[in-house]
């Protein structure tokens, strides 16, 4: 398609200075919360690009087309694109770098899906396939026929119902494929059910101490084995990240009330601030100074 046919079509371009080589970006803009784009970069030299999603968060599909690129998270995660694969990732508060290779071409095609638009589609929602801050791969595997179909119309598309449906359509079979097999669930008598609740409650009451598992294991009465089960049971998580989550919150909540950084880290159970600090800024992709500033 030509670039005017592109533009009538909806689609508008960013394209790096040619001097960087040829490196430009086509988006088209599909629903509210859900974005087209098709990428395609051959820089002239190693090129890294800024990528920020601190205040943000949704899900990817990225059908690679040729070529290879990466994405490296602030936090040391790194994501890997091919051509010929499919990946789906999902990401909040993160920040990153998105980093070509000198010489040779990335082409992709990209939909992105903002949280709330994931709600529409994705009753648990978010929360369900990213608990807490970061950005996780969901997904790597050869494009399937249909998926490569999809693609190929898309990039050629003009009619806004059919990129709709396209876009859809590519969506659909990826969360398709997250959904786990159903399984058999073991049923819980009420005092289990009830000791695992006290063992949220400590969590919550006593955060501020240096909170174990056999800790919390001996106070309800629980062994290990049976806390971590039915912690997945009742909360769909594991009681260590459900702690992380409850002290982050709790942290995130001071400071917005003018605690101090360390103020935040003790009361939330952390005794040395620089282990709180890059505690936070994993989880949330921002510094605990930052916190309450304008300027973050």
């Amino acid at each position: 398609m030509m670039e005017h046919d592109r533009e009538a079509a909806g689609w508008t371009r960013r394209q790096l200075d040619p001097g960087m080589g040829t490196c430009r970006a086509d988006q088209r803009q599909v629903d509210d919360g859900l974005l087209l784009v098709h990428s395609d970069y051959r820089p002239r030299l190693a090129l890294v690009e800024q990528s920020n999603h601190a205040d943000a968060g949704g899900l990817v599909i990225t059908i690679g087309l040729e070529g290879a690129s990466a994405y490296a998270t602030r936090d040391g995660g790194q994501l890997r694109f091919q051509g010929g694969h499919t990946t789906v990732t999902v990401f909040r508060h993160t920040r990153g770098e998105r980093r070509f290779e000198a010489k040779h071409r990335a082409a992709q095609l990209r939909v992105l899906v903002d949280e709330q638009a994931l709600a529409r589609y994705w009753q648990p929602g978010l929360s369900s396939l990213l608990p807490h801050g970061g950005a996780r791969q969901l997904a790597h595997a050869a494009t399937t026929a249909a998926s490569a179909l999809h693609a190929r119309s898309l990039l050629r598309a003009t009619d806004p119902l059919a990129v709709h449906i396209g876009v859809l359509s590519l969506l659909a079979e990826q969360l398709e494929a997250l959904r786990p097999a159903p399984v058999r669930v073991p049923r819980w008598r009420e005092d289990d059910i009830a000791r695992l609740e006290r063992a949220y409650a400590l969590m919550q009451e006593q955060m501020a101490q240096e909170l174990t598992l056999a800790y919390l294991c001996a106070q309800v009465g629980l062994s290990l084995f049976k806390l971590k089960q039915g912690w997945r049971y009742r909360y769909n998580d594991s009681p260590q990240r459900t702690l992380l989550a409850l002290r982050m919150q709790r942290a995130k909540l001071l400071l917005e009330n003018g605690y101090q950084v360390a103020q935040a880290g003790w009361q939330t159970g952390y005794r040395h601030p620089a282990n709180f600090s890059t505690a936070f800024a994993r989880y949330f992709g921002y510094t605990p100074k930052s916190v309450g500033r304008a300027d973050r």
